[in-house]
């Protein structure tokens, strides 16, 4: 089914898949570098395009890929694409993205957490992800703007650049793409490729019986686009 909706790439191939659905614009990205690596390249992709023109991205990763998503139409040609993937100037343009991105807000959320400044679990109660996340993203941004020096606040960004900017995998990981055919295929429902990644944003923002319902809608509105082609 991969290589019917889309395209299955070959070694030498790197295939994004540019996918719109119901929800919005999605770019698929898979350099089956892990997790890490993943969330540094979502937000240099995306930093990179947001400075080809105005738009903003929601980003979601596992061990094979990544994705950005918006809710406005993602104007992107394949020169474009060649340029945002380009090798030149990574580690500035990564340092600006990490400036400019929720890798430290994210970050960020775990030390909250740990420090104390963000209950977790409350008696009978306990937040989700997502309300965790809108609790100590607050917290970060007044931070960053009131109390830039804070310790907590450098720890963030010091975990993320520790932890993640490793340098050697990223260079390596854009040489391989620049060195690929770039496949670009634009599709309209999940792929096998995409719908895993796709999975795994949703997790961090339902329930579990909320997610198995949306899977199931998502599934059955590919089987009946799939149902009107034949």
């Amino acid at each position: 089914k991969q290589a019917e909706l889309s395209a299955v790439p070959s070694e030498a191939e790197f295939l994004v898949e540019h996918i719109k659905t119901r929800e919005g614009h999605h770019l698929f990205f898979y350099p089956l570098e892990g997790r890490l690596i993943h969330e540094v390249m979502a937000a240099l992709v995306a930093y990179r395009i947001s400075k080809l023109y105005p738009i903003s991205f929601s980003m979601a990763m596992n061990d094979y890929g990544f994705e950005l998503y918006s809710d406005k139409e993602i104007h992107l040609s394949q020169m474009q694409l060649e340029q945002v993937l380009s090798r030149s100037n990574l580690m500035e343009d990564v340092i600006s993205s990490i400036n400019s991105a929720e890798m430290a807000s994210r970050k960020f959320r775990d030390i909250a957490v740990i420090s104390g400044l963000v209950v977790q679990n409350y008696p009978g109660t306990q937040q989700n992800n997502k309300s965790l996340q809108a609790s100590s993203g607050i917290i970060f941004r007044v931070l960053m703007e009131h109390d830039p020096t804070n310790l907590l606040l450098k720890q963030a960004f010091t975990e993320v650049f520790n932890q993640q900017l490793e340098e050697h995998r990223l260079i390596n990981a854009f040489e391989r793409i620049n060195q690929s055919k770039i496949r670009y295929t634009f599709v309209e429902e999940y792929t096998p490729l995409s719908f895993p990644i796709k999975v795994d944003s949703l997790r961090q923002s339902l329930s579990s019986e909320a997610l198995i319902e949306r899977i199931q809608r998502m599934e059955k509105t590919n089987a009946q686009k799939k149902k009107r082609r034949k």
